[in-house]
């Protein structure tokens, strides 16, 4: 790189630095507000929200109909196919039967597995929201603002 393409690298990014610092300026004449936790003001368009029915919906769609539907759905094919894989025993389309068999009862159980983390993620999850929401709370009502001095950008 040249002296003078680092000069105009230079500034450049000086003046892209300059532009940030301008850019807050405006932004921190704007007031600050953050959203409670709990009662009290309600945020703005563009705050975070979940979906508490939406979750409890799918957790019991998934442990209602699901995971049960899954685990005999699975049974039912294994159990047909054993049935299937014991009438062509000698042959090599029974073998291969079993080898499909034994890899679909994997993939069930899989899916099993999934299934169930999924589940207990949305349980966890309305219990995660509620205790970051009240550790944020925490957090911000330990700040004295007060006897803090202001410096401008």
């Amino acid at each position: 790189m040249t002296a003078a393409n680092v000069r105009g690298a230079s500034e450049m990014a000086w003046d892209e630095w300059e532009q940030l610092k301008a850019d807050a300026a405006v932004r921190r004449q704007h007031q600050m507000r953050l959203d409670g936790a709990g009662a009290g003001d309600r945020g703005g368009a563009n705050d975070l929200k979940t979906n508490g029915s939406g979750k409890a919906a799918a957790v019991k769609a998934l442990r209602v109909d699901i995971r049960p539907g899954t685990d005999k759905a699975g049974r039912h094919t294994e159990e047909g196919s054993a049935e299937v894989a014991r009438a062509f025993s000698g042959w090599a389309f029974g073998s291969a039967l079993g080898d499909a068999q034994n890899e679909w009862g994997l993939q069930v159980d899989n899916l099993k597995d999934r299934l169930a983390a999924d589940q207990t993620a949305l349980e966890q999850t309305k219990q995660d929201f509620k205790d970051i929401d009240h550790g944020v709370k925490s957090q911000v009502a330990q700040i004295h603002t007060a006897h803090l001095p202001r410096h401008e950008v």
